[in-house]
C-alpha cells in the first residue's frame, strides 16, 4: 500500500500545473492533500469525477486552508475535524479509519511572523495528538499522522538554522512540542530510514531561486505509532515533483 501526502498550496492552481499527471503516475492508494484553498463546489471537475472516494474538509473562509483525502478503497469511517470548533472552522484535519490503521491528514497552523498564532498552533497540535492516542486505545489500531506540521524538528531539517532560530517553524517551543510528540510514542518515518544528514527538504520559499539551490525546510512528515513501524517499508520525498512550494511525500506499507 502506498500513501502520498502533499501540501498543494491551492488545488486549482496545482491542477493547472500537472497535478493529475502526477496522480496517475504515482498510483498511490491514498492521497492526502493540505492547503487546498477551495470549497467542495470549487474543486476541479476532472478531479471530482475520477473513480475514487473523495473527502473534503474545507475552511469556512474562502481560499484558505482545507484538507482532502482521495482513496481508491472506501475507508471504514471518516471524521471531519477534531470536534473543536476553533480548529474545525479552518478545515485542518480529516481522519480516516482503514482495516489496519487510522490515518490523520493534518494541516498544522503557521505560527505567523509575529508569533501571534503560535499558541493556536500548539493547541491544535496537542488536540491532534490527544485524539490520535484516544482513537488508538478505543479502536485498538495503530495511527498514521501525515501533513504539513509547519515545524522543522532539528537543525538538520532546514538549510539555515542559525538565522531562523527566532522564526516560527523553528522556535524552541514548537520544537519542544515535536520532542513531546515523539516521546508519546510516535516515530518520524523519514528519519527512521534517513537518520543522518541535511538537505532533505519538503518546502522552499518561491523567493531567490531557493528550490533550485535547495535552500529549504523539512516541515512535512509521515509519523506513525511505534508499533506500526514494522509494517512501514519506505518513507521518502519527491522533490522532483513541481506544482507547489512543497513537494509530495510517500509512505509505503507492507
Amino acid at each position: 500500500m502506498k500513501i502520498a501526502s502533499w501540501n498543494v498550496n491551492g488545488i486549482r492552481a496545482c491542477v493547472n500545473k500537472g497535478f493529475i499527471d502526477w496522480l496517475d503516475e504515482e498510483k498511490a492508494d491514498v492521497v492526502c492533500l493540505q492547503e487546498i484553498k477551495a470549497l467542495e463546489e470549487q474543486f476541479p471537475k476532472e478531479l471530482i469525477e475520477r473513480d475514487e472516494f473523495f473527502y473534503i474538509h474545507p475552511a469556512q473562509k474562502k481560499g484558505y486552508s482545507g484538507v482532502t483525502i482521495i482513496s481508491k478503497k472506501e475507508p471504514i469511517e471518516v471524521w471531519e475535524g477534531l470536534g473543536i470548533e476553533e480548529y474545525d472552522n479552518e478545515g485542518r484535519c480529516l481522519i480516516a479509519e482503514f482495516d489496519d490503521f487510522i490515518l490523520f491528514n493534518c494541516y498544522f497552523p503557521n505560527g505567523q511572523r509575529d508569533h501571534g498564532r503560535v499558541p493556536y498552533k500548539l493547541g491544535f497540535s496537542d488536540a491532534v495528538m490527544e485524539e490520535a492516542l484516544k482513537l488508538k486505545k478505543e479502536k485498538k489500531k495503530e495511527i498514521v499522522i501525515t501533513g504539513d506540521y509547519n515545524t522543522a524538528h532539528t537543525a538538520n531539517d532546514l538549510a539555515n538554522p542559525k538565522s531562523n532560530k527566532n522564526s516560527t517553524g523553528f522556535l524552541p517551543n514548537e520544537r519542544e512540542w515535536m520532542d513531546k510528540f515523539f516521546a508519546n510514542g510516535f516515530v518520524d518515518t523519514f528519519r527512521h530510514f534517513t537518520p543522518e544528514g541535511n538537505g532533505h527538504y519538503t518546502w522552499w520559499t518561491y523567493r531567490s531561486n531557493c528550490r533550485e539551490k535547495n535552500v529549504g525546510w523539512r516541515i512535512d512528515y509521515f509519523c506513525v505509532t511505534e508499533e506500526f513501524m514494522p509494517k512501514v517499508s519506505k518513507s521518502y520525498h519527491r522533490p522532483d515533483v513541481l506544482g507547489s512550494d512543497h513537494c509530495p511525500l510517500i509512505l509505503e506499507i507492507k
